[in-house]
């Protein structure tokens, strides 16, 4: 065989690609963080199952920002490296990948695949477009109002589950144009990573306005109340976290064209492609008419599920009368959706429901699962192995400090840990540490307080640092990288505005000055 024909038969053998050697360095570099752990001593005052779960954390981390393995594959790390070090034992790191918001994305997926099966998701996005406009920032600001103002009322995740399927099918169809060059094409790929990017940012940015908008404003209210005596009102607080949440989403809409720029793509000519489409649909099948009661009735429920709950008789559980709303979650009403896509006939007579078994094949993003599993698994091990609270105890060294910046930099340490780890979990960790500083230091309680639960949902650069993140990162539009890059850079604009309008608002609200 000469030369010139093995050079043919494996072209691959010439060299690495920028690709594969960004791989091999992630790859490395993850693998020194932990074997650096594993044969030093740790520092003073870290243990060696902290330390040790440091570096794990550090592994992955580096393996997930460079995409040196398949997302999915470096969430199972936990399952291997926890037991061997010693971290955690396999029966407690198991259950991390079947906790109860996992199944509420199994239920979202459920349902975004039903209107695609019944063609119900085109329909509704034709529609969206109609009312929007053509312009794609225009779009844009149409699902970050929607998505963030829904958010604000209801579970985070369960608002991104039902956005997710509108705003891809929008993306699909923006994608599928034809004859285009190569900018435009560039243009349509940017425009559905600002649409999916903005769908998940906004639905933890909404949430920011109101005490019940994300766990951690609850968790944050509940603390004050114990620690203090003194309740938060909801519309006091609203003063302070609505304008948070409204720059927030400006600069969400500036910044995601700006990143991923799609002022080439002219979306002057849909406006009578719209029309044509919707003609063609012609009326509602059955389907789409049961599909579309199935989202309404799903959607209400995640809305309005406590008074529902609260409004029917109570049940016995071990041997006590409780509410319906203290035993059933967002979760079981994702999983009440799924069993009904397969209980409700489309056509009884040929037993056509409307889902089949094509759901769990081809319906469900399995490794999208499997990711998050191994974020609740990591920040089950930073809480057990005591990472969480060594992080929180060299926060005290900040009390003598000017209480503006031990603000800022509880708020900054907060959204670094919450990137990695549940929102909820660094909330309720680093609440009562705000408080007792503050108290400390001689400021209001909430002058900590709630700047550390804001920072804990500022947390957009990872798919594993929001169930909404993750939901997005199923949909396959967006990369790693992608949300690496814009959620720093949102996360940082987020801590300024927060302690801006912390300094301008707290006085409004509260009385108090900062």
């Amino acid at each position: 065989m000469s030369t010139a024909s093995s050079s043919a038969a494996f072209p691959a053998t010439a060299g690495y690609t920028a690709d594969r050697k960004k791989e091999i360095i992630g790859l490395s570099i993850g693998i020194i963080c932990l074997v650096y752990t594993l044969l030093t001593s740790p520092p003073e005052g870290i243990t060696p199952t902290s330390w040790k779960t440091i570096g794990v954390t550090l592994l992955m981390a580096m393996w997930w920002c460079f995409e040196a393995l398949p997302i999915a594959v470096t969430a199972l790390v936990p399952l291997v490296l926890f037991p061997v070090l010693g971290i955690l034992d396999a029966k407690t790191v198991a259950p991390n990948y079947a906790q109860d918001l996992i199944w509420l994305f199994v239920g979202g997926f459920a349902l975004a695949y039903a209107m695609e099966t019944w063609n119900l998701h085109r329909r509704v996005s034709l529609l969206v477009l109609k009312v929007c406009g053509t312009n794609p920032k225009m779009l844009l600001l149409g699902f970050l109002v929607s998505t963030g103002f829904l958010s604000a009322w209801m579970s985070n995740t369960a608002c991104a589950a039902l956005m997710m399927p509108i705003g891809l099918a929008i993306v699909k169809m923006v994608q599928q144009g034809e004859g285009r060059s190569e900018i435009e094409k560039k243009a349509a790929l940017n425009f559905g990573i600002c649409v999916m990017l903005g769908i998940a940012y906004a639905a933890s940015i909404g949430g920011m306005a109101t005490l019940i908008g994300t766990p951690p404003n609850a968790v944050m209210a509940g603390q004050v109340e114990k620690m203090t005596g003194t309740a938060v009102p909801f519309a006091n607080f609203m003063i302070v976290g609505t304008p948070i949440s409204l720059l927030m989403t400006v600069a969400c809409w500036w910044l995601l064209p700006v990143m991923f720029p799609m002022k080439a793509l002219d979306l002057s000519h849909a406006g009578s492609i719209v029309d044509e489409e919707l003609e063609k649909l012609g009326p509602m099948s059955k389907g789409e008419k049961l599909t579309f009661v199935l989202f309404i009735f799903t959607a209400l429920f995640w809305i309005l599920r406590p008074q529902i709950l609260d409004a029917l008789p109570p049940v016995s559980l071990n041997g006590k009368m409780v509410s319906l709303s203290k035993v059933m979650s967002d979760s079981t009403v994702g999983m009440l959706a799924l069993l009904l896509c397969f209980l409700i006939p489309v056509d009884f007579k040929k037993g056509r429901m409307m889902l089949d078994n094509t759901l769990f094949s081809q319906g469900i993003p399995w490794d999208c699962i499997v990711l998050f599993g191994g974020g609740f698994a990591l920040g089950a091990a930073l809480d057990k192995s005591g990472v969480s609270e060594l992080v929180a105890s060299q926060m005290k060294g900040l009390a003598g400090m000017s209480p503006i910046i031990i603000m800022g930099a509880m708020s900054m340490v907060a959204m670094l840990i919450t990137q990695m780890t549940s929102n909820t979990a660094v909330a309720a960790t680093f609440v009562p540490l705000a408080i007792s500083v503050a108290q400390g230091v001689g400021a209001h309680p909430l002058s900590m307080a709630i700047p550390v639960a804001l920072g804990a949902s500022i947390a957009f650069s990872l798919p594993v640092s929001t169930p909404p993140n993750a939901i997005v990162f199923g949909s396959g539009v967006i990369r790693v990288p992608d949300m690496f890059k814009a959620g720093m850079v949102l996360n940082c604009i987020g801590i300024v505005i927060t302690l801006i309008s912390m300094y301008l608002f707290m006085p409004i609200a509260f009385g108090v000055k900062l």
